[in-house]
């Protein structure tokens, strides 16, 4: 892919409350990661009405196979950037949905700021923690979108008391395949059901930087030791877990 421009992208994070980077895996890597991913929920299933998505977390619990997507050099140096640190992998988790047994949303409106706001409000000069979802199918009206509501990075984080309304403001992201979305924790979003009968699969993880050791609800560990042989080739997913 062409080079990307990391510090605009951060800027992004800071003033809209997410980035995008598209088309960070190939075709190749998607089919992929699809593979794994079909496997991993293959004993978990099938889609229902009463299970619209099937998740996995910790993700390497159920795939360790997929752990190398995420030490892909181009989405950590860009997480770098967002964060001012270098990164750790706090959270790995993925889910397959089934749009048709899904309702409206394939996931409600939903933030994962999980600490508490100072009462002068939020001060940050850059996330404390963000999200980084690899969306395999992409995102757009066929496969389900992903919506949110852009934000600053010091705005309030106010409860939305009807979960399924369009708000104003709200932005619709339309990317291709094998793209990847930053967003900071705060920041609300959803995902609307797709058009086609098909599956939709996202993968991804959370992430804090190295220096900032704040524990949250979410964290889950990526120390199995499946894990060894891919950290060994991989030293963009050795430094996730292990460190600089």
């Amino acid at each position: 892919m062409a080079s990307v421009d990391l510090k605009a992208k951060a800027e992004d994070v800071r003033t809209r409350g997410y980035c995008v980077l598209e088309r960070a895996y190939t075709e190749e890597e998607c089919a992929q990661m699809r593979g794994h991913l079909d496997r991993a929920i293959a004993d978990r299933g099938p889609h229902s009405q009463e299970k619209s998505v099937i998740s996995c977390h910790p993700l390497f619990d159920f795939s360790p196979d997929m752990a190398p997507f995420f030490g892909k050099s181009l989405v950590v140096d860009a997480m770098a950037e967002v964060l001012q640190d270098d990164v750790c992998l706090s959270h790995n988790g993925a889910g397959v949905w089934a749009n048709e047994f899904a309702g409206p949303h394939l996931s409600p409106w939903h933030v994962h700021y999980a600490w508490d706001v100072p009462d002068g409000g939020l001060q940050r000069d850059v996330p404390e923690r963000i999200l980084c979802n690899i969306y395999v199918d992409g995102s757009g009206e066929a496969i389900g979108p992903l919506v949110v509501l852009p934000r600053e990075l010091n705005d309030p984080i106010d409860a939305l008391d009807e979960g399924d309304k369009i708000w104003p403001g709200e932005e619709t992201v339309i990317i291709p395949p094998g793209s990847c979305v930053i967003f900071d924790t705060a920041l609300w979003h959803c995902g609307r059901r797709g058009t086609s009968g098909g599956l939709r699969h996202l993968c991804g993880g959370h992430y804090q930087g190295w220096h900032n050791e704040r524990a949250h609800v979410e964290d889950n560990s990526a120390s199995q030791p499946e894990l060894d042989a891919h950290k060994d080739v991989s030293p963009g997913l050795r430094g996730l877990i292990e460190g600089p």
